[in-house]
C-alpha cells in the first residue's frame, strides 16, 4: 500500500525558533497588563498562548529592557487540546526591531 504525504505550502516568511515560555518584559494589551506564554519566534513575529480571547487587529506593547516593542494580533484560534486557552500570532509593527534578537538577548530562546 502506498503512503501519501500531504505537503502544505509554508506561509511564514521566516523560520520560527522555539522559546523557553517566558516573556522578556511587560506585556500590555488595551492598556492592561496581560499574561502570555510565548512558544515560538521569528525576526518579526511571535506566537503566544493566552487565557483571554483577543480580537484580530488588537494592538499590544511588549516592553523589553525599557524599550517599547509595538505588536499587533494577526490571528487567533482556540488552542487544540487545552481548554480555555487561545493561540495567537502577533507581528511586530516596527520594522527596525528584530524580535528574535530581543528574545535571544533576554535569554528566552531555547
Amino acid at each position: 500500500m502506498a503512503k501519501y504525504q500531504l505537503k502544505l505550502k509554508e506561509r511564514r516568511m521566516a523560520e520560527r525558533k522555539k522559546l523557553t515560555g517566558l516573556l522578556p518584559g511587560r506585556f500590555v494589551v488595551n492598556g492592561k497588563d496581560m499574561d502570555a506564554k510565548p512558544f515560538d519566534i521569528s525576526p518579526h513575529g511571535v506566537g503566544v498562548l493566552m487565557a483571554e480571547e483577543i480580537k484580530e487587529g488588537t494592538k499590544a506593547v511588549l516592553t523589553i529592557s525599557g524599550r517599547e516593542v509595538p505588536l499587533e494580533f494577526k490571528w487567533g484560534l482556540p488552542d487544540f487540546g487545552k481548554h480555555d486557552l487561545w493561540r495567537y500570532g502577533l507581528v511586530c509593527t516596527a520594522m527596525d526591531i528584530d524580535l528574535e534578537e530581543e528574545f535571544t538577548a533576554a535569554g528566552c530562546l531555547k
